[in-house]
């Protein structure tokens, strides 16, 4: 799948490219389901040309999203910190092999 996008800047004003992209941005959100799409079609998965085009709308919007500074990661992904937190409870909650 191509993620090329489809917009061309040699047939806009920067005024207009600045507005059509703060809407790409604006209208994005993170979708758990695109993402596993859109990673499948990088794998040589096989979409049908809606989904595919689907996922092109998402990722030039997950582009412009990320350009204008917004956090584009999964929001209910484990953060580092806490995922290591947790971990090092579950490891003190487990017994020691060889202790009496």
């Amino acid at each position: 799948m191509s993620n090329q996008d489809d917009l061309n800047i040699s047939d806009v004003t920067p005024g207009t490219l600045e507005r059509t992209l703060r809407s790409r941005a604006d209208a994005w959100s993170y979708s758990s389901e695109t993402e596993n799409a859109v990673a499948h079609s990088a794998s040589s998965g096989h979409l049908s040309p809606e989904m595919r085009m689907a996922a092109g709308y998402y990722v030039n919007g997950k582009k412009a999203a990320a350009a204008a500074g917004r956090d584009v990661t999964d929001p209910d992904a484990p953060k580092d910190d806490a995922h290591k937190l947790t971990a090092a409870y579950r490891a003190l909650s487990q017994p020691r092999p060889n202790s009496l």
